[in-house]
């Protein structure tokens, strides 16, 4: 067996070794590739093949047993060096596998238990000790944090936490002065530590190089919250969120991140989760986190995830209310309605509450008026919103009713009915029942501006929804119908183009889409859907959708670069590619190529048949606790399949992590299509869509030019059969 081996970087030397020698067995154990920068350990031996250029190292095992042995028996400043040694070698699985073995997760732990938090060398040594401990961990498993933390190490990681050394760090104050921590946001709870080290090890000088000791300190707290209960109990005693909130700054990203993560974990275990959540209010976390918002980029795709788990969270307070129907007989909740009243009709007769709008004509009991809010959602929470909207903007809800009482009874807006109507969209809109995915990274900034954001965007509609009821001149009777234009108003608000950042923002938007504007499109969407378009676009659209599906194809057969899930311990990357004749998938892991050109198949390794392929699993759809560890990117999905001709009949699967949203709709749809469907997700239908309006755009040419003219609805009638069919010309 012939093996290529590097004695050093400048000469190659080349041996003969029999391959079923004991030297040539001890060499697979200590070799390293110097093109994969990875160890051959037991499970690779078979990719020691000729031509291969490897690298005589120490065994994973001796290296583990030498860091261990420097940590454990040399003064300071030697851990330190061997701590910088262990942090890189960790980037290794082999390696990281046999440290903790051998207990030097332990070790680890020794050190940063033992270890104070004064002065630079004890601070060097945290940080490098944290880090690696992360870094090791993550391959092992974040579960496995609650096996080897004690109390003694949940107790030093808080204290480091609250440690004026830690902050400092993070948020770049040194000497009294403030300076801008550079790191890019790419890490989270969910994302490889790994990959922030590999991004950033060339960038920083050797100051910066050093991590945070929080940041880490951070992630393992967050596991032990998020895993266990008693790790949650002991936790929340021993740490206030004061502590955690002043990590949430836009100056560290990476520590903000872990911050929110951390914070998340424990308002999701909370009891009284509106009492956490005052105790947040007060150290403003809103404030942060709306801060934080502003330096998020498209890319911060894990910070995104944090940001929308709060706000999940944050709106989550009103469910209960919302789902709970005011009780006729709770003298708090009918002062409520009894407040509403007095507002807006002192100088009225104080016993009638017709003026108010109630379902109820009269309104005179409690029972009537507590009928209006049975419905749930929206519940309890309908009546908060309007004891909300009188005592913060009384004069605008005294206007509104004493407004509708001088107009005619069948043209008044209903004030209560409204109200009701308008919280019911809003707790739609914002998706308030819906369970959290767990990888959602959409947010709305408007959550964040102010406090009682809920009740605030309540104000705002409840007002809107008066406004286009007399811009439509309706009645009583047609309260279905402003109900739709409101929700239609809302819908293309939240899921405009532009971001709604603030109240203000919200009214503006608003202003720009009354009543006409709704109007002018339904009555564009009439003329698009009327019968004669409607046959033309069913006419058109398999032809159309068959040019969508051949597209994605394309696309598939030029090929893309995956990243690896962090359950993959060998690879970083993937690249697959279609067959021309779209019967095997080519991949490889980690390909290189000189010119950044698309490698061709026949360097492809590996091959999967199309008719093996039995499903498509989107990581997106799987809640967190059937989804397996790794698959925690929005971008991922997994292409299950059975080889046929393989002894082994298991399903097995085999993941991808797309680079962006684009490549990973162009996939998901690419195998649906092999697999004898349609491209049908959004970005399909977007494309289908504007490929249809092209097409009847063209075919409407020639008539959208005569002036007055509008398609029918439906054909004209054939004439009737005359009764002769005799033909006379004149001629004069």
């Amino acid at each position: 067996m012939s093996r290529a081996i590097q004695g050093n970087i400048m000469q190659l030397n080349y041996l003969e070794v029999d391959g079923n020698s004991t030297l040539s067995k001890r060499l697979k154990k200590s070799l390293s590739f110097a093109d994969y920068r990875r160890h051959a350990i037991k499970n690779r031996e078979e990719e020691l093949h000729p031509g291969v250029v490897a690298t005589i190292k120490r065994s994973p095992a001796k290296l583990a047993e030498d860091s261990i042995r420097i940590l454990s028996s040399k003064p300071d400043h030697e851990i330190s060096l061997e701590l910088e040694n262990v942090v890189k070698l960790a980037e290794e699985f082999s390696y990281a596998h046999e440290f903790y073995n051998q207990e030097g997760v332990t070790q680890l732990l020794d050190i940063i238990k033992r270890t104070p938090i004064f002065e630079s060398m004890n601070c060097s040594i945290l940080a490098l000790s944290l880090q690696a401990l992360c870094l090791v961990m993550e391959y092992m498993g974040t579960e496995l944090w609650t096996k080897i933390l004690d109390n003694n190490a949940i107790k030093k990681l808080t204290e480091i936490i609250k440690s004026r050394e830690a902050r400092e760090k993070v948020l770049g104050v040194h000497d009294n002065k403030i300076r801008t921590n550079t790191m890019s946001s790419t890490l989270t709870r969910n994302s490889s530590i790994r990959d922030f080290d590999l991004q950033h090890k060339d960038k920083l000088g050797a100051t910066d190089s050093e991590p945070p000791m929080a940041q880490y300190a951070l992630a393992a707290i967050d596991s032990v919250v998020r895993f266990t209960d008693a790790g949650f109990d002991i936790i929340s005693s021993l740490i206030k969120p004061a502590d955690i909130i002043i990590f949430i700054t836009d100056t560290n990203i990476e520590c903000a991140q872990y911050a929110l993560a951390l914070i998340n974990a424990l308002f999701g275990k909370q009891e009284n989760k509106q009492q956490f959540y005052h105790d947040l209010l007060e150290w403003n976390v809103r404030v942060n986190i709306e801060k934080v918002i502003r330096t998020v980029r498209p890319e911060h795709m894990d910070i995104s995830h944090h940001i929308s788990e709060f706000q999940h969270l944050l709106l989550g307070l009103h469910k209960d209310a919302a789902l709970k129907p005011v009780n006729a007989e709770d003298e708090e909740q009918m002062a409520m309605l009894e407040r509403v009243k007095i507002q807006a009709l002192s100088e009225q007769n104080g016993s009638e509450w017709s003026g108010l709008g109630f379902t109820s004509e009269s309104g005179d009991t409690v029972e009537e008026r507590a009928a209006d809010f049975q419905a749930c959602p929206p519940g309890l929470l309908a009546l908060q919103c309007i004891n909300h909207f009188v005592q913060k903007h009384y004069d605008r809800h005294r206007e509104m009713v004493l407004d509708q009482l001088s107009r005619e009874k069948d043209r008044q807006c209903p004030f209560i009915r409204s109200a009701v109507a308008v919280t019911g969209l809003l707790y739609k809109q914002l998706r308030i029942q819906r369970d959290y995915i767990g990888v959602e990274i959409d947010f709305l900034p408007i959550v964040f501006s102010q406090d009682n954001i809920f009740f605030e965007l309540f104000s705002i509609t409840v007002q809107l929804f008066n406004t286009t009821w007399h811009e439509m001149f309706a009645k009583i009777s047609d309260f279905n119908k402003v109900v739709d234009v409101v929700k239609e108003q809302l819908n293309m608000v939240f899921k405009g183009e532009k971001k709604i950042n603030n109240t203000e923002d919200f009214k503006g938007a608003l202003k720009i889409v009354p009543f006409s504007k709704i109007q002018e499109q339904r009555l564009k969407s009439l003329e698009k859907d009327s019968l004669p378009i409607i046959q033309l676009r069913k006419k058109l659209k398999p032809e159309l959708q068959a040019l969508v599906n051949r597209q994605r194809l394309t696309i598939l057969e030029a090929g893309e670069v995956f990243n690896c899930p962090k359950s993959n311990k060998r690879n970083r990357t993937l690249f697959c590619r279609l067959s021309s004749n779209h019967k095997t998938l080519h991949y490889g892991y980690d390909i290189v190529t000189n010119d950044n050109t698309c490698p061709p198949i026949d360097e492809l390794p590996d091959k999967m048949n199309i008719h093996d392929i039995e499903g498509i699993i989107l990581w997106r759809d799987m809640k967190n606790k059937n989804r397996p560890r790794g698959w925690d990117s929005p971008l991922g999905f997994s292409l299950e399949y059975n080889q046929s001709t393989a002894m082994d009949t298991q399903t097995k699967t085999l993941d991808f992590i797309s680079q962006t949203v684009e490549v990973f709709s162009y996939w998901t749809d690419g195998i649906s299509v092999l697999q004898k469907k349609d491209a049908c997700n959004e970005t399909a239908q977007q494309h289908l869509s504007m490929l249809l309006e092209m097409e009847i755009k063209i075919r409407q040419l020639d008539i959208l030019d005569i002036e007055g003219l509008h398609l029918p609805e439906h054909p004209p009638s054939i004439p009737p059969i005359p009764d002769n069919f005799n033909f006379h010309y004149n001629f004069n």
